[in-house]
């Protein structure tokens, strides 16, 4: 029972299959991402902003109960030096189970309470426990999915969440267009994470068993309890807005924000992949410093290049991408959607950044500006609702972000004086910035057609790229060519 359940990849392997990694991560993200925002544009356009409230509130039940429930013993083992055992995982297993069923109990009776506080109406009880369903599978997923991480086996990893994110799309699609309305939302998470749980265990070959080594479990909590809290500090950020926002706005208005943070979030969503592929990649590097700088200094230029483009073209572009696609309902977003746009572009800086700080065995430090960052964004909405109304709430998010990105800025150049950022990422900003500053001017030009539309995104991408090839088109080249050098599919090995 002892016996390794994972072997551990030659050390010398972990730079390129990280980078192969989270190359083959991005590809996969460009993919469901155009189906995700195709689903995006019909539940738009069929739903009301008050259901896209409902599911955020609902949701957020199920993100809480998964996070609480890890305990942060999957970051322990993520990025523990030695291989994992049989008994590790049982033991996780074991513990996380017994948490999640004891919060299930819990939630399953105040239901009434929950959904009465938050204004879900009369079916809101159920809204909330088959949320609560979906929670359990979900966590029923982490043992399979450390033996993958751990190998860094994103390609498979991949179609684990590829048939969650995509069924998830096509039954809310289906179920949206039959006139279920916010079952849509509902039904579609509970089907998805019950497949995506099979699958799960099918491709990591682990058979779930009951399991608790004490001493085990004392050695991985001690680092996964800090963690963990700062991972909860995220979640009360993250999910502020039907956290506060359900409480002290109505749920349509949760909806415009919810629904313009998905949308800002769209390019945002890779600073998540690279802060998931760094921490086990990272952690290998603990005693490298200089490694570990240059590591961090490729993932940050990595977003550049990809996340910031897009930041800025859906800036540009925002008022017409609105009206012609997604339906003038949703104008009331328009102002949180800029605001939101700018705490999504700052995840670029604070997701692997901080994803360094818990690869280096600084989660207690990773917690207090976790803990710092979350109390001034609640401190800020609080006091901006009463000034902004609802917008309030997107406007505390980017002012916050700008105050975190600096300090963990501040604080990685005090552990790693070796880290040199602005080179990897002036050129990517500047490009960027010109390009979506033409699109912007054209916009003021142009009359709203999706012709011009589509003409315009087509340009901007155009015109970014030739900008970034002339400001550094050699180092482009050599780039692509270590990413590349090996096949794809080698990330999937």
């Amino acid at each position: 029972e002892s016996m390794s359940v994972l072997g551990d990849i030659d050390p010398s392997l972990i730079g390129g299959r990280a980078v192969r990694g989270v190359a083959f991560l991005i590809l996969r993200y460009a993919g469901i991402r155009i189906l995700g925002l195709a689903a995006n544009i019909i539940l738009s356009r069929l739903l009301s902003p008050q259901a896209f409230g409902i599911y955020a509130i609902t949701l957020s039940l199920l993100v809480l109960l998964s996070f609480v429930a890890d305990f942060g013993l999957s970051a322990s083992l993520l990025q523990q030096r030695k291989a994992i055992s049989e008994r590790d995982l049982r033991t996780v297993f074991t513990a996380q189970q017994l948490l999640v069923l004891s919060l299930l109990v819990i939630l399953f009776l105040l239901a009434p309470v929950l959904a009465a506080t938050y204004h879900l109406g009369g079916m809101g009880i159920w809204f909330i426990r088959l949320m609560l369903v979906a929670g359990l599978f979900s966590s029923l997923r982490t043992a399979p999915t450390i033996i993958l991480e751990r190998q860094l086996r994103y390609g498979q990893l991949s179609v684990i969440e590829l048939a969650d994110f995509g069924l998830f799309q096509l039954t809310a699609v289906i179920l949206a267009f039959a006139g279920y309305g916010v079952w849509s939302f509902l039904l579609a998470v509970l089907i998805a994470k019950f497949v995506s749980t099979l699958l799960a265990y099918g491709l990591a070959r682990w058979t779930p068993a009951f399991g608790f080594d004490p001493a085990r479990f004392a050695g991985l909590w001690r680092f996964g309890l800090p963690f963990q809290l700062s991972w909860l500090t995220f979640f009360l950020r993250d999910y502020m807005i039907p956290i506060l926002g359900g409480l002290l706005v109505t749920t349509t208005q949760v909806g415009y924000l919810n629904w313009a943070l998905a949308l800002a979030g769209v390019p945002g969503q890779l600073a998540q992949i690279v802060g998931r592929v760094t921490l086990p990649a990272f952690a290998r590097y603990q005693d490298r410093p200089a490694a570990l700088s240059r590591a961090v200094e490729q993932s940050i230029r990595g977003l550049f290049i990809t996340a910031i483009p897009l930041h800025l073209t859906i800036v540009a572009l925002a008022p017409w991408l609105i009206q012609l696609v997604f339906s003038d309902k949703w104008l009331p977003a328009l102002p949180a959607l800029y605001l939101l746009s700018i705490h999504w572009s700052g995840a670029n800086l604070t997701s692997p950044l901080v994803s360094t700080l818990n690869a280096m065995g600084r989660a207690r430090l990773a917690l207090a500006l976790s803990a710092a960052w979350t109390a001034a964004t609640f401190a800020l909405a609080l006091l901006f609702l009463h000034r902004f109304g609802f917008v309030g709430i997107a406007l505390a998010y980017s002012v916050t972000m700008i105050g975190a990105a600096a300090a963990v800025l501040v604080t990685i150049h005090r552990l790693l004086p070796e880290l040199r950022l602005w080179p990897q990422v002036r050129a990517p900003l500047a490009a960027a910035l010109l390009a979506s500053g033409g699109c912007f001017g054209l916009r003021q030009l142009l009359n709203p057609s999706v012709v011009t539309l589509l003409a315009l995104l087509l340009a901007t991408g155009l015109v970014y790229a030739a900008i970034l090839w002339v400001m550094e088109g050699r180092r482009l080249r050599t780039e692509l060519r270590t990413v590349f050098r090996r096949p794809v599919a080698a990330a999937v090995e």
